[in-house]
C-alpha cells in the first residue's frame, strides 16, 4: 500500500504522475504543515490557502524536485518561504493602507514584495549553505523540519544546550547577512528571530 512506502519511493512515483502517491504525502504532512504555517500567521483562511499553494507547487513542480532532503524538510522550507511571503505582503498592505487613509486623494504605492521576498530567499540560502555541516543540518532540523531541540539534540548526539547554541548563531548569521536597507526585511528578521529568545520556534 501507499502508505507503507517512504518519501523517496512516493517522490519517485510522483514524478511518474502518480496521483494516489502524491495524495499519499499530501495526508502524510498536511498537518505538520497546517501547524507549522498557523503557529506563524495565526490566520485559518491564510494558513489553508497557502498549504493548498504549497502542495499545487509541488505538484507542478515534481518533475524538477531534487533532494537529498526528507520531503518534510522540502515542504516545510517552502512553508517557510510561503510565510514570509505572506508577512511581506501583509505588512505591505497595512502600510498602504494607513498611507491612504491620510490622503484625500488616491495614491500610488509601489510594491516590490516579489523583489524582496526573493532577495531574502537567495540571502538565507546562501548564507545556510556557507555553515558548517552540524551547524547546517541542526539549523535545519529545528526550521525546515520543525524539530525541537530534545529530537534535534538525540538525532546528533548533542546536548541541548549545544544545540540552542548552533541555533543561535545560526541566527546571529543570517540577521548580520539580512543588514539591508530594506526596512521590511529587517523588521521581519528581528521580529520572527524575537520568538527563539521567547522560547518558540522562529522563522529565520
Amino acid at each position: 500500500m501507499m502508505k507503507n512506502l517512504n518519501d523517496a519511493e512516493l517522490l519517485s512515483l510522483v514524478k511518474k504522475d502518480d496521483e494516489k502517491a502524491f495524495e499519499t504525502l499530501v495526508y502524510r504532512y498536511n498537518v505538520t504543515l497546517y501547524k507549522f504555517i498557523y503557529a506563524r500567521i495565526r490566520e485559518e483562511h491564510d494558513t489553508k490557502d497557502l498549504l493548498q499553494e504549497i502542495f499545487i507547487s509541488f505538484w507542478k513542480n515534481r518533475q524538477n524536485i531534487i533532494t537529498q532532503d526528507r520531503i518534510l524538510s522540502y515542504l516545510t522550507r517552502a512553508a517557510y518561504y510561503a510565510v514570509i511571503d505572506w508577512q511581506i505582503q501583509h505588512k505591505k498592505i497595512l502600510a498602504r493602507q494607513t498611507v491612504l487613509l491620510e490622503k484625500d486623494e488616491p495614491t500610488a504605492f509601489p510594491i516590490e514584495d516579489q523583489l524582496i521576498s526573493m532577495e531574502l530567499r537567495n540571502e538565507v540560502d546562501s548564507e545556510v549553505s556557507k555553515m558548517n555541516d552540524t551547524m547546517r543540518k541542526v539549523f535545519v532540523s529545528s526550521r525546515w523540519e520543525a524539530k525541537s531541540i530534545r529530537e534535534i539534540a538525540v538525532e546528533y548526539g548533542l546536548s541541548e544546550q549545544t544545540v540552542k547554541n548552533y541555533i543561535s548563531l545560526a541566527l546571529k548569521r543570517i540577521r548580520l547577512k539580512l543588514n539591508t536597507d530594506h526596512w521590511m526585511l529587517v523588521y521581519i528578521s528581528l521580529t520572527l528571530c524575537s520568538q527563539f529568545l521567547n522560547g518558540t520556534a522562529c522563522m529565520i
